[in-house]
C-alpha cells in the first residue's frame, strides 16, 4: 500500500469501521454530547490541512459554531464544516457558545497563542494545528492556561495516529532491527530548506524522534545561508510567515542509548530544491545492529534484513508487528482529545508533546548562535532569532 502525502495527511479524517465488542464499550447513544467550534483565518493560514473538517464523522460531537473574520471564507467553511452559526470575531464565539471542543485551524502560528489561551478559558480540549506556535515562550504561555483549568491539547503532528507509523514503533519495540544506532532524517529540501523546512516539516520529524527514541538530551547545529555562517542579517520572514534563518541545516540530535540523529535540509544550486519527481526528499532512515527501516514520501516503508544498505538484495515490506492492534482513540485525534478528558489523561500528541518540538527547533538556532552543544530542554527560554547577538 503506497503511502502518498495526500493519504498522509487525510488520514486524520480516517474512522475506525470496527470495534472489537466487549462490555466495556458504551454506544454512541450513551456518550455525552461535545458542542465543538472551529476557528480559521482565511487569508492568514486558512483552516491548515482541512481542520475545519476535524470533527466530521464523530457521532458524539456537534459543531455548533465557526468563527473567521473574512466573509468569504466564514461563507464557505461554514458550509464545508456544518457549523450551526457563524463569527466574525472569535472571542466573541468563545464567550457566547462556550464549547467544549475547539479546533484552532490556521497553518501560521502567529496567531496559535492568543486563540489557544482564548480558548483555554472556556473548552475542554483543545485541537491545535502545528506549529504549536512561534516560539518557546508562547508555548510556555499556552500551557499554563491550560494547566489553570486542566484543559487538555492536542496537536496536528498526524503520524502519531497514523498506523503505518504506529507500526514502525512496536517493530522497534520488538527488536526488529536489532539496537537502534543511528537516524538520519531528510527535510523535505523544496523551496523552503533550510530554516522555514524546520519549522514548517521538521516539527513532524521532531515528534516522531520523540514518539519513538525518548526525549533528546542535546544538539549541535550548523546553520549556513549561501554557504556561509548565519548571522543576525539573515533573519528573515519565510514564504510562510515565521521568523527563520538558513538556506541549509545540518542538526544532530543525542538521545539516550548513545543514539545520535541528523536532520538535513540544504539548498543546492541544480535542481535539487525542485519537484522534480512525485517522490519527495523527505525521508528518513532508522539503521540498527540487525536491519534498516527506512521510509520517504510518496512510497512505501521498506526494510532490509541487514544492518548495511549495501545489501540492496534485501529490501522487502515492513513485517506486521505482533499483537498489533489499537483502540479507536489511538487512530483519530478527536478521538484521542475526548478520551483525554474523560480519563484526565494527556492526548496522543499533547501540547507538551508540541512544545518539545519548537525546543527542538529552538536549539538549532541557539547552537549556531553560541557555536556549541545545548543541552535540552532548554534552560534559556528565549527565542534565539529574537534575541540574536
Amino acid at each position: 500500500m503506497k503511502i502518498s502525502r495526500k493519504r498522509f495527511i487525510n488520514s486524520i479524517f480516517a474512522t475506525t469501521t470496527t470495534i472489537a465488542m466487549s462490555s466495556s464499550i458504551v454506544t454512541a447513544l450513551d456518550k455525552p454530547k461535545y458542542k465543538a467550534a472551529i476557528i480559521g483565518r482565511t487569508g492568514g493560514g486558512d483552516y491548515g490541512h482541512g481542520y475545519d473538517l476535524i470533527f466530521k464523522g464523530i457521532e458524539n460531537v456537534q459543531v455548533v459554531a465557526i468563527a473567521d473574520k473574512n466573509p468569504q471564507g466564514l461563507e464557505k467553511a461554514s458550509v464545508r464544516s456544518g457549523a450551526l452559526k457563524k463569527y466574525t470575531d472569535y472571542k466573541e464565539m468563545l464567550e457566547k457558545e462556550k464549547p467544549d471542543l475547539v479546533s484552532i485551524a490556521p497553518r501560521h502560528p502567529d496567531c496559535h497563542a492568543e486563540m489557544a489561551i482564548a480558548a483555554c478559558e472556556v473548552a475542554r480540549g483543545i485541537f491545535l494545528e502545528k506549529p504549536m506556535a512561534e516560539t518557546v515562550e508562547d508555548c510556555d504561555k499556552i500551557l499554563n492556561a491550560a494547566q489553570k483549568r486542566n484543559v487538555k491539547i492536542i496537536l496536528a503532528h498526524n503520524r502519531r495516529w497514523t498506523k503505518d507509523f504506529i507500526k514502525v514503533k512496536y517493530l522497534l519495540k520488538q527488536g526488529l532491527i536489532g539496537e537502534v544506532r543511528e537516524v538520519i532524517i531528510h527535510g523535505k529540501q523544496d523551496f523552503r530548506s533550510g530554516g522555514e523546512d524546520l519549522m514548517v516539516l521538521g516539527t513532524h520529524d521532531f515528534d516522531l524522534l520523540r514518539f519513538y527514541f525518548g526525549d533528546p538530551l542535546w544538539c549541535f547545529a550548523s546553520i549556513r545561508a549561501n554557504g556561509k555562517d548565519i548571522s543576525k542579517a539573515d533573519i528573515r520572514k519565510g514564504n510562510e510567515p515565521i521568523l527563520v534563518a538558513g538556506d541549509s541545516i545540518n542538526a544532530m540530535y543525542g538521545f539516550n542509548n548513545n543514539l545520535v540523529v541528523n536532520w538535513v535540509s540544504i539548498k543546492r544550486n541544480d535542481h535539487w530544491n525542485k519537484n522534480f519527481s512525485k517522490v519527495e526528499k523527505w525521508a528518513f532512515e532508522i539503521l540498527g545492529t540487525k536491519g534498516i527501516i527506512f521510509y520517504q514520501s510518496g512510497l512505501d516503508f521498506k526494510w532490509i534484513n541487514s544492518p548495511f544498505l549495501s545489501n540492496s538484495a534485501a529490501i522487502t515490506d515492513l513485517p506486521e508487528p505482533d499483537n498489533f492492534q489499537l483502540e479507536p482513540y489511538q487512530t483519530h485525534p478527536i478521538r484521542s482529545l475526548i478520551h483525554s478528558i474523560e480519563n484526565n489523561t494527556q492526548p496522543i500528541c499533547s501540547g507538551y508533546d508540541g512544545r518539545w518540538t519548537i525546543e527542538m527547533v529552538s536549539a538549532v538556532y541557539q547552537s549556531q548562535r553560541d557555536k556549541q552543544r545545548i543541552d535540552l530542554p532548554l534552560t534559556d527560554r528565549r527565542d534565539p532569532l529574537r534575541n540574536w547577538v
